[in-house]
């Protein structure tokens, strides 16, 4: 039996021979139903298409594919005014097909006019770019809050530790007051550098991020030595653009600078002499330098043997990844100066290189005007 054939025999069995006494209006009604479907879907593309007809991608291609489906629907018009002429009357399976067509073909119609607008509004680049928007401004708005969050923690992290320096501080004051000793020198230099650094975590907590200012803590640092040394006429200056040191870097920066001021005020203005302190910020080629400038008595001629303070500078320096120097100033004074790579990569050595002439290299110890 070959396949022919056996499509007759099935035919056969579902009633092939057999037919339905109305036939012809079923045909034709169901033919022109197809139909109906056929362009009842163009006219939903478009209704639908015009909204997005510039986000609509290939447009040759449903172009084409309306063009097919008009063509189907003009075909079973056609259809139908043939089965109007023809006295050939259709089977019974032919008439069942033929409604199920129908059927399943104006179904179809109604569902497109429901879901199509859903679908493009779900993949229109319009619509899908809005969703992603809404997405990044949910997860940005998450970001913000998570952050909020963490600055809170963090600036009061650096209250209390700035309380607990501060109360330190204190606690030497209080020894040096009651000292039976006359030379509290020491004790007044460990009292100074602990306020240094609660200086520092006092401005890291206000400014709440994680960025420290050097002009402002310079300038604190000043008005505060000058007190504490009992020189309240004592002019300081701070020139150059603000250097944002992150707030790893903070505490190392605020020591070396409380060291280096607290010597011009110790040294530099011990005999009642000088009363001017520049300090220099510049940032350049991606090395920042802080400079000291005063107009005390100057750098001594012969070498003298560094202290805590000469060491503490240099392992400070050490740190930050710079060098320092000393000077002596065209019109007298001392000039300090240290310089430190803006970014140091985590995988680089922090040894800076050896410093230029006149410039103390990290390491040994190096002479320094009144060091203690």
């Amino acid at each position: 039996m070959t396949f022919f054939e056996w499509l007759q025999f099935v035919y056969d069995i579902c009633g092939g021979q057999t037919t339905i006494e109305n036939w012809r209006p079923i045909a034709i009604g169901s033919n022109l139903a197809i139909a109906i479907a056929y362009f009842w879907i163009p006219l939903d593309m478009a209704i639908v298409f015009r909204r997005w007809q510039r986000e609509i991608p290939f447009p040759w291609l449903w172009t084409g594919f309306v063009a097919f489906i008009l063509a189907c629907g003009a075909t079973h018009v056609v259809h139908a005014f043939h089965v109007v002429r023809s006295d050939l009357a259709y089977s019974t399976p032919e008439i069942v097909v033929m409604v199920m067509t129908a059927l399943i073909s104006l179904g179809t119609a109604a569902g497109f006019t429901v879901i199509l607008p859903r679908v493009m509004k779900f993949t229109a680049p319009s619509e899908m770019q809005r969703r992603l928007q809404e997405a990044v401004d949910a997860a940005t708005a998450d970001l913000e809050k998570a952050l909020a969050q963490e600055r809170l923690l963090l600036r009061e992290v650096h209250h209390r530790v700035k309380n607990n320096l501060q109360v330190t501080a204190s606690m030497v004051n209080l020894h040096i007051r009651r000292s039976r000793q006359s030379d509290t020198t020491d004790l007044a230099a460990l009292r100074d550098r602990i306020t240094a650094m609660a200086d520092v975590h006092s401005q890291l907590q206000e400014a709440g991020v994680g960025a420290f200012s050097v002009r402002s803590f310079a300038t604190e640092l000043c008005r505060k030595l000058a007190v504490s040394f009992g020189r309240p006429d004592v002019a300081c200056r701070v020139t150059g653009a603000d250097l944002d040191i992150p707030f790893e870097r903070a505490t190392p920066l605020a020591l070396v600078m409380n060291e280096v001021v607290s010597n011009v005020f110790k040294h530099a203005f011990a005999d009642g002499g000088g009363s001017r302190i520049t300090i220099e910020l510049e940032e350049a080629d991606g090395t920042e330098t802080i400079r000291v400038v005063d107009d005390g008595a100057g750098m001594p001629d012969g070498d003298r043997q560094g202290g805590i303070g000469l060491t503490l500078i240099e392992s400070l320096a050490v740190q930050l990844g710079g060098s320092v120097e000393w000077q002596r100033g065209p019109d007298g004074g001392t000039v300090f100066s240290m310089r430190m790579r803006h970014a140091v990569d985590e995988g680089s050595s922090r040894q800076p290189r050896s410093a230029a002439r006149g410039t103390t290299p990290l390491g040994p110890a190096a002479p320094s005007p009144g060091i203690a």
